[in-house]
């Protein structure tokens, strides 16, 4: 009977700490050096493969000033616990083996201990393949390589260890990277006071107007989420990781379709008044059909991309966004064109061929003007307003824009420097806001309603024509009847 219960005892304690067990009886390991792209030699092709920190009869043992150093022991012997994967992908208990490969040597400088026993976001899995699938551990991707992410060694009176490499993000901060995200970070204010702006002045809630409160919406989310992935991006687990980067996805397409809701909405406006026409829809109805333009893609391509992403099911054959697997955003440029860049691209373009449009028209209606002898000092007005206009949103286009055009350029030519373009993006908020807000006539309703707000009576702007009201710098002083938009 206590045979029994020495039995049992023991085997408790294999299976609470399984990865610190070590063998009596030394294994066979075929040792090959830690080398810039190290290959393993075709003769050991079927033997499972592990990192090693130290040398074959070499231990860790603590050194001067605590530090971690290898030294000779006859005592202790490297045995590890090797998994494997199943057909049906369930996680095979491991098993010791007495022969395999190992890759000796540091990886790393820089590296901390696993300690599954004391936090359960510790625990892991050596694979036969000499990876570690490591499900729940932050800062690092979940597989870990051998000579890359890790090494393993035998300590005393802790077994063997896994000791893994701080990701290099951690090691330095860039400092361009902390600029980046205080612009980030000081733009998303300046996009919530537009939107306030806009929200409490009824003459401003036009459809130009709802289009530009939903753009800028998007880009205070993704400048946030984005804001917070470059400073805590390492400090942050693996589930918020991922789920960040889908946020962060979701928003920047869905500004940039906003962004083309704003370039179709102008390139109408302008048809319209050049060719003297009448727009027969509501503008309940035109918002609502933006809407399903804006936001139906967009909630689409996320789908996939979450589809794509958490179903294991899926083969790695297929193009994976791979989010959190490097960083909270895609795995590579590769991953991330076609969940991104096509999409953008095409919208890009789509406002690219909007905006040449709209430029044509204007200049075909100059030359009308100069063959006007009746009202063409009142033409030239409106010309000239129309024209600051395409001007404005030009400007919004390329700020938005050209930094986008410029990444594309980088994943189609490779790696190039941007940084004070992305500058200028990142503080996208404050240009927003003074185009928008500050410039007659927004600025005066704005203020007209912010006085009335407080009690104080003052005298509304006066703007006869609603159509032109969603241009910012027009000043609202012509009357134009021929031009009424049917609301």
């Amino acid at each position: 009977m206590s045979f029994i219960r020495i039995w049992v005892c023991a085997l408790f304690v294999y299976l609470s700490a399984p990865i610190a067990h070590m063998s009596d009886i030394p294994p066979t390991i075929h040792s090959i050096p830690l080398q810039n792209e190290t290959l393993v030699p075709n003769e050991y092709g079927e033997l499972p493969l592990v990192g090693k920190c130290c040398s074959e009869n070499e231990i860790l043992v603590k050194g001067a000033n605590n530090r971690s150093q290898c030294a000779f022991s006859n005592d202790l012997y490297f045995s590890p616990l090797f998994n494997a994967f199943n057909r049906t992908g369930v996680l095979v208990p491991g098993d010791l083996y007495s022969e395999f490969v190992a890759i000796v040597g540091s990886p790393c400088d820089e590296k901390y201990m696993l300690e599954p026993e004391v936090d359960k976001k510790d625990d892991y899995y050596l694979l036969t393949n000499g990876s570690i699938f490591a499900p729940r551990i932050s800062h690092v991707p979940l597989m870990l390589m051998p000579g890359k992410d890790y090494c393993m060694e035998a300590v005393p009176g802790r077994g063997i260890r896994v000791l893994v490499c701080f990701p290099e993000d951690i090691q330095i901060a860039d400092p361009r990277v902390i600029i980046y995200a205080c612009g980030l970070l000081i733009s998303v204010p300046f996009f919530i006071l537009t939107i306030a702006a806009y929200v409490i002045t009824p003459r401003l809630k036009d459809v130009h107007g709802k289009a530009l409160c939903h753009y800028c919406g998007c880009l205070a989310v993704a400048f946030l989420t984005l804001a917070i992935t470059q400073l805590a991006s390492a400090k942050l687990p693996h589930e918020v990781c991922v789920s960040i980067a889908f946020v962060i996805q979701f928003s920047f397409v869905a500004c940039f379709f906003w962004l083309n809701v704003m370039c179709i909405e102008t390139w109408s406006l302008v048809r319209h008044h050049v060719n003297r026409t009448y727009r027969k829809i509501q503008s309940k109805t035109l918002f609502f059909y933006y809407s399903i333009w804006a936001w139906g893609p967009s909630a689409i391509l996320i789908l996939v991309s979450m589809a794509m992403d958490l179903n294991p099911t899926i083969p790695l054959t297929y193009v994976k966004p791979a989010f959190g697997s490097s960083s909270c955003w895609f795995k590579s440029d590769a991953e991330a064109m076609p969940y991104f860049y096509v999409p953008i691209g095409l919208l890009l373009l789509g406002n690219m061929i909007l905006f040449i449009n709209t430029a044509l028209k204007i200049s075909r209606y100059q030359q009308e003007l100069r063959c006007l002898e009746r009202n063409q000092h009142s033409d030239q007005r409106l010309f000239r307003r129309i024209k600051r206009a395409l001007i404005v949103c030009l400007v919004l286009f390329f700020l938005m824009g050209l930094n986008w055009l410029m990444e594309l350029i980088s994943w189609w030519a490779g790696p190039l420097d941007w940084s004070a373009f992305d500058l200028v993006n990142a503080l996208q908020g404050v240009i927003v806001f003074g185009l928008f807000v500050l410039r007659k006539p927004a600025r005066d309703f704005v203020w007209h309603r912010i006085q009335k707000l407080r009690g104080i009576h003052t005298t509304e702007p006066n703007v006869e024509s609603n159509g032109l009201l969603l241009f910012p710098m027009f000043n609202g002083d012509v009357s134009l009847p021929r031009q009424t938009v049917v609301q």
